[in-house]
């Protein structure tokens, strides 16, 4: 039976925490990828001579693996920072609560989001040079003695070097993705995304229209309030950024499950799953 060009998300079954964020998420193509490669359990694979797999090519796996569970893991940390963010600004300040603290705790948590939206930008990467990655195609800059760390600026210099015409794509949708880091760069780059807390209420806002390199100091926020600019909360600054990274990256897995690039990487390594692995559109 040929897989399907659509995937059901709902009939791939996951742990508690993958359930409760699936529909958050909507990965549905990084659960159709993790049904076509077997979960990516090394007991399901096997070398094409009929062999069992070498030390190298358990743990070359297995390191797929955790990249693939990386990214789910750290869009779910994502909506669950948000969440935690959600409840903090549902809770009023009264006499016995501390403005600087909910400042603090508001911070972490808007902070966190935006890393675990480019950690899971990191490991996206990562495991698509492992996928893509042949002997035809040259790593610009590596050392063969240690592993190789794709970040997502780096695997766009890597498939603009090899300019290979199935790889093109890819650098358009990472860039897709890397649009919507923003915040995550002003804080690294700049060292913090300086915000406004209402003192009444105890939420957290930033400049509507973020951009990088803009609010250095409280007092550029002031300045920009003072002459009408608009505001919005933590909260709503990073849901439609989170959205928007999860859908990039879905489109990045529909791309490597419609064109074969699993099967490719089998094919290169002399791999193939076991043929008591069956997806569900199988069973």
């Amino acid at each position: 039976m040929p897989k399907p060009e659509t995937i059901d998300r709902h009939q791939c079954r996951g742990k508690d925490k993958e359930e409760k964020y699936k529909d958050l998420t909507a990965l549905d193509y990084w659960w159709g990828l993790r049904e076509l490669a077997g979960d990516f359990d090394v007991d399901n694979y096997i070398q094409r001579s009929g062999e069992e797999l070498t030390p190298q090519q358990r743990n070359e796996i297995a390191y797929i693996q955790l990249l693939h569970y990386t990214v789910e893991v750290k869009l779910s940390g994502a909506f669950y920072q948000m969440e935690n963010m959600e409840k903090l600004f549902n809770s009023p300040l009264d006499e016995r609560s501390s403005l600087d603290l909910r400042v603090f705790e508001a911070k972490e948590a808007f902070d966190a989001v935006h890393e675990d939206m480019y950690q899971a930008s990191c490991a996206i990467s990562n495991q698509l040079f492992m996928l893509l990655n042949r002997p035809q195609f040259e790593p610009v800059k590596f050392d063969r003695n240690k592993p190789i760390s794709m970040s997502p600026s780096d695997l766009r210099y890597w498939l603009k070097v090899n300019n290979h015409k199935d790889l093109k794509p890819f650098s358009r949708m990472l860039t897709d993705c890397d649009d919507q880091l923003d915040i995550r760069h002003h804080a690294t780059h700049y060292g913090a995304v300086p915000v406004y807390a209402n003192a009444g209420t105890g939420i957290l806002y930033v400049q509507s229209d973020f951009k990088i390199g803009q609010f250095l100091t409280k007092y550029d926020i002031s300045r920009h309030m003072k002459s009408g600019g608009k505001m919005t909360d933590l909260l709503e600054t990073s849901k439609p950024r989170a959205i928007k990274l999860c859908t990039h990256i879905n489109r990045v897995y529909r791309y490597v499950y419609l064109n074969n690039i699993f099967e490719n990487y089998l094919s290169a390594k002399k791999l193939k799953l076991k043929e008591s692995y069956k997806p569900y559109w199988e069973k």
